[in-house]
């Protein structure tokens, strides 16, 4: 995190500014403030600006998973599959006598919300086509721990997106069950179940949306009911090691692609085993009777669960000009791609380190009302609504943390779509349609150019949550590719392309902005 230090009463007046103008959340830079004549915006344009691709990003972490394909009009096709293991409820279960296995339900909620009674509204769902749903037996062995160097298992085992092709020999071909054609967008009513109690009386009830697909009972009876070795059974390491998981794949099936995310830690999500057994009870005259009695034996998806990607990726990102900056900047969810921004990157004539224009600027010791950056969506290339993301976020790259702004911004809530709108501005619309997101910086510019920050590189993703201020690891990082990516670029698909420092359009090209009030 940013330090947060009150370290002169400069920092003290510039929240005061921040606070006071933001309760509309508008522009700052009327012609007076408190008398002080306010002195015409400085705007540099000395930035450089560039796109890396991430071609291989950590997997496991996660509890919301992507299933399905999103066919994105710049970016192309990028394919979801998800591989799980499954957990015992209990370990050296006893299932009575005579069981007998009636059903097995794999059960995937949506994300939604209830609009009315048994009426609902769809959350994360991307698409209006249909998919079945393949489940293929996974022979992979998931370890939790990475041996190192010296087989001291002292560290977390790491998967990354891009690992399909290394697992493949370990997934069964065929697969073990093809569910039913599914349309998720269409999937706005509650579910309406029959469920048995443990004698055997029948209840309706009724369930949010979910995606049911009904698996082999034949299967789990022999890994499950008649396990060859009851060891398998004893503790979940050993039955993560018989019973390895599960490959879900969506198969498309309409001319549109569709993708859902879903909540794999939601205590609905898992694999459901519906058996009966009986039991035997003396009456006080000797005589015996059976009963049937209804059970279930809920396995989770608790333990590595990942998303395995095969993208398309259409925009060749391999030659970008590190030095000069690129005419757009394309930002992609997923398995994706993000931008760098270098901030006065100007001329050094006097060979300090430091471009002469920030120089300049900080020997003004100007007091900053604002700095912003207007991101401008380059529709001309991107002209589609599945190429604008509500959120982005920006990162401080090299010392891996969020900007003083992030902690400072007045607007933090718990919801990452309303969440910050100081900070990281939503997606809006000039006066002439034009949609872009602005940036505000203005804790990292004062302490840019009156304090102790440096001038660091500064990451730029699309993001699903811009409270969440983790990073995840990449790899096939190289001299300009980043080690560490923004975590909420994972949790979408969408992309987006932003016009950059050198855009053809130089209305659009990015610029800061620095409102201020000179000190003497």
């Amino acid at each position: 995190m940013s330090k947060i230090a009150l370290k002169s009463i400069t920092s003290l007046l510039v929240l005061v500014s921040i606070l006071s103008c933001e309760n509309e959340y508008s522009d700052v830079g009327s012609d007076l403030i408190n008398s002080i004549e306010v002195q015409p915006d400085y705007i540099s344009e000395n930035i450089v600006a560039y796109s890396e691709k991430h071609n291989s990003v950590q997997a496991i972490g996660f509890r919301n998973l992507f299933l399905g394909t999103y066919d994105d009009p710049v970016y192309g096709k990028s394919e979801a599959k998800i591989l799980t293991q499954l957990n015992l409820p209990q370990t050296n279960p006893d299932f009575g006598r005579a069981p007998i296995v009636d059903s097995v339900v794999m059960t995937i909620p949506f994300f939604s919300r209830e609009v009315e009674v048994n009426q609902y509204e769809l959350d994360s769902i991307f698409g209006d086509g249909s998919f079945r749903i393949n489940v293929y037996q996974s022979n992979q062995f998931l370890r939790e721990l990475n041996p190192g160097s010296d087989g001291d298992f002292q560290e977390r085992q790491l998967y990354y997106t891009d690992q399909l092709s290394d697992f493949e020999s370990n997934i069964e071909q065929e697969p073990l069950v093809t569910s039913q054609v599914i349309r998720p967008s269409s999937s706005t009513r509650a579910v309406t179940l029959i469920e048995t109690s443990f004698n055997g009386n029948k209840d309706t009830v009724n369930r949010s949306p979910r995606i049911r697909v009904k698996l082999p009972i034949q299967y789990f009876e022999d890994k499950i009911i008649n396990a060859p070795n009851p060891e398998v059974l004893a503790s979940n390491n050993a039955f993560k090691n018989y019973l390895r998981g599960f490959l879900l794949e969506a198969e498309q099936q309409s001319a549109e692609s569709t993708m859902g995310m879903f909540d794999f830690n939601n205590a609905d999500a898992n694999i459901t085993m519906y058996y009966k057994n009986e039991i035997q009870e003396t009456n006080n005259e000797g005589e015996i009777n059976v009963t049937t009695r209804y059970n279930e034996f809920v396995m989770n998806f608790v333990g590595i669960k990942m998303n395995l990607y095969e993208n398309e990726f259409n925009v060749d990102l391999s030659t970008q000009n590190t030095t000069e900056g690129e005419e757009n900047l394309y930002l992609k969810g997923g398995e994706g791609s993000s931008a760098v921004l270098e901030l006065f990157s100007g001329p050094d004539l006097d060979g300090n380190g430091v471009s002469d224009e920030l120089d300049e600027l900080r020997e003004n010791r100007w007091l900053i009302n604002e700095a912003s950056i207007d991101l401008y969506l380059n529709q001309d290339i991107a002209p589609s609504s599945m190429n604008r993301s509500r959120r982005v976020f920006l990162f401080n790259l090299e010392d891996e943390e969020t900007l003083e702004d992030f902690t400072r911004d007045p607007t933090a809530t718990e919801n990452p779509f309303s969440s910050r709108q100081v900070h990281f501005g939503i997606l809006r619309e000039d006066d002439e349609g034009n949609f872009f997101y602005r940036i505000r910086m203005t804790y990292f510019i004062n302490n840019l150019l009156n304090g102790d920050q440096e001038n660091v590189k500064l990451g730029l993703y699309v993001s699903s949550n811009v409270n969440d201020f983790n990073v995840e690891k990449t790899r096939f990082s190289g001299e300009n590719i980043s080690e560490n990516i923004h975590r909420g670029m994972i949790g979408t698909p969408r992309g987006v392309v932003i016009h950059g420092n050198r855009s053809a359009d130089t209305e659009k090209r990015l610029k800061l902005r620095i409102i201020y009030t000179e000190t003497n």
